[in-house]
């Protein structure tokens, strides 16, 4: 087992006591032979942690729109992950009074954002296969497609063409060397930092019963405060 699959197997075991509903709607992973298919159009390797993470999970429960509908997403607005806007698709986490919306994109959306990277004249092999966004600002959780080196970048990509990701820009940005530092760092979060869910603020925390105005869990502001200025590369 690579490190990779080892860190992404115990961040599972940390998600089914700490954050069960997040836990519960993650889906099966691809196979190795299911995730070749998917890249075979492509000049570039993915690398190996990018096999982990697909084969560990493939999204969250919801069913996202056949990937013709991504694809003539690519150019409205950039918004190539539009279809992955249903609540099922998401988890809502309360971090002091900001609620963060986070997407786990499933590969074929991902390999749909590197294609709106490319169209847009972006020079990087990236696969972007997370975001989160507050509402006002989005950042995009992107694999550096180098078999050797796959850098996780944290980007703002808030109201960013694709054509000024550059390596200037994210030298600047929080990253991680690879998948297996980012995943302890969740990991952490979600062992140390998650707090239980204040029932005052009225938001419903049954699994079953997930609405737009649910959350999933609530983190101690401090607390991932302190772990981020730890684990941030």
């Amino acid at each position: 087992m690579t490190e990779a699959l080892e860190t992404l197997t115990r961040f599972d075991t940390v998600l089914i006591p700490n954050a069960p509903t997040v836990s519960s709607r993650l889906q099966h992973g691809l196979t190795h032979a299911e995730i070749e298919v998917q890249i075979a159009s492509f000049s570039w390797s993915l690398p190996q942690d990018a096999f982990d993470l697909y084969q560990w999970h493939n999204r969250l429960s919801g069913k996202p729109g056949k990937l013709n509908l991504a694809e003539k997403l690519l150019r409205l607005k950039g918004k190539w992950h539009g279809e992955l806007s249903g609540r099922e698709n998401e988890v809502h986490l309360q971090l002091g009074n900001r609620l963060i919306v986070a997407k786990f994109l499933p590969l074929n959306y991902a390999l749909a954002g590197n294609r709106h990277l490319k169209l847009g004249r972006c020079l990087i092999d990236l696969l972007p296969f997370s975001l989160l966004t507050d509402g006002e600002k989005t950042i995009y959780c992107m694999m550096r497609l180098d078999t050797d080196e796959p850098i996780i970048y944290c980007a703002d990509g808030t109201n960013l063409p694709p054509m000024r990701v550059t390596e200037s820009f994210l030298s600047t940005q929080p990253q991680f060397s690879r998948l297996s530092e980012l995943i302890t760092f969740l990991t952490a979060i979600f062992q140390q930092a998650v707090q239980p869910i204040s029932v005052s603020r009225g938001y419903s925390t049954d699994a079953a019963a997930i609405t737009d105005k649910s959350f999933d869990s609530e983190l101690n502001l401090m607390q991932f405060e302190q772990l981020y200025q730890k684990y941030k590369g």
